[in-house]
């Protein structure tokens, strides 16, 4: 049997009893299955160019971060002295 519970509206109206519909493990996954039938895939070739398109921010990343800690770490022995500019 359904449950009920209250809902209650901020206008200040009566309380009106609303049914919890409960689905059963068979019927999700019939939902699940139609919902998944929806869905547009991309295509290889849209797939290949966002992999591709990944891999380039990430070596144009990895390139910035070298270059800012090199220079951070070129700053840092000049503050303590361990190097000098000459």
């Amino acid at each position: 049997m359904a449950e009920v519970t209250k809902r209650t509206d901020d206008a200040g109206g009566a309380d009106a009893p609303v049914a919890v519909r409960r689905t059963t493990p068979i019927e999700f996954f019939k939902q699940v299955r139609r919902e998944a039938k929806k869905v547009t895939w991309p295509s290889w070739k849209e797939t290949w160019l966002t992999t591709m398109m990944v891999f380039i921010m990430v070596g144009l990343t990895m390139v910035f971060f070298a270059v800012v800690d090199f220079a951070l770490q070129y700053g840092e022995t000049l503050l303590i002295g361990a190097r000098r500019l000459s």
